[in-house]
């Protein structure tokens, strides 16, 4: 495999191939993704209050959705972190 030079690393980051676009576009949906999900849990907690039925099922599946979504962010973080590196 041929060496890279410093200046294709530096074009690279500097256009922006289209991984790094699709990695920009994917960090930026799984952080509104989380954001949602919180929204969603502070309503389900509300609702929570008033009607107690099934309460530690609604909220063992909030957090596991949460879980995922954090961890889609941080996949998507470290993705992006890897392009921006030249990896």
């Amino acid at each position: 495999m041929p060496q890279v030079s410093a200046l294709q690393v530096a074009d690279a980051k500097r256009l922006l191939p289209p991984a790094a676009h699709r990695a920009e576009r994917f960090l930026t949906d799984a952080g509104d993704l989380i954001a949602e999900i919180v929204d969603c849990e502070k309503d389900l907690k509300a609702c929570l209050e008033i009607c107690p039925h099934d309460k530690a099922e609604i909220l063992r599946l909030t957090e596991t959705i949460k879980k995922r979504a954090m961890t889609l962010h941080g996949q998507a973080v470290q993705a992006c972190q890897n392009i921006k590196d030249g990896r």
